[in-house]
């Protein structure tokens, strides 16, 4: 993707400060990542406006990144909020794949392809065997603690931990240690 320009000046259209700047282009791309399906010429036009705003503001902001990651989540969040009641569906996709004899089956055999793929890459064998078995109507932990030699108790944890293990894999738990994700000054208050 091309690198978005912000065009970034006060209400008087001169530049903002450096500080300003910096921090609102840091920001915009931060969003940009925690919101890819909203299109970034719009965040990119919000990010615009709180730059404006904090320019307006002066010194009165101690923690430009933070001010503008709130202001401009915020707006993002504001449009995701709101943006389903000035939507208008009028079906047309829906009614011309059903003309057409589109058919959504094959897009849910390729998303469970990929499921499993993804699934086969993050279970051991011993888990996905689990999955397998419990994929299967009516399994419990007794059948699945007799197919593996097991006390129904530990058929019981290891029917958990496969569970559990799924979740994390479908999560895709990330270790990200940039401002505002994860990183505790982010919610410290002094005072």
């Amino acid at each position: 993707m091309k690198q978005t320009q912000l065009h970034l000046v006060d209400a008087q259209g001169s530049a903002v400060s450096s500080t300003v700047k910096s921090a609102v282009e840091v920001v915009f791309r931060w969003v940009l990542r925690d919101f890819p399906h909203v299109d970034p010429a719009m965040i990119a036009e919000w990010a615009e406006e709180v730059g404006c705003a904090m320019e307006s503001k002066g010194n009165q902001i101690v923690a430009h990144e933070r001010y503008a990651y709130t202001a401009l989540k915020g707006k993002v969040r504001d449009w995701l909020r709101t943006k389903t009641a000035q939507e208008e569906s009028a079906g047309i996709g829906q009614d011309l794949e059903r003309l057409g004899g589109v058919d959504r089956s094959f897009q849910r055999e390729l998303d469970r392809k990929l499921l499993f793929e993804q699934l086969k890459t993050a279970l051991n064998e011993r888990d996905r065997y689990i999955l397998v078995l419990l994929l299967q109507d009516e399994t419990s932990p007794a059948v699945i603690a007799t197919a593996l030699g097991l006390s129904y108790p530990a058929a019981a944890k290891a029917i958990q931990r496969v569970k559990e293990r799924i979740a994390a894999s479908l999560v895709g738990v990330s270790g990200r240690n940039d401002f505002g994700h994860g990183s505790p000054q982010f919610c410290e208050t002094k005072g």
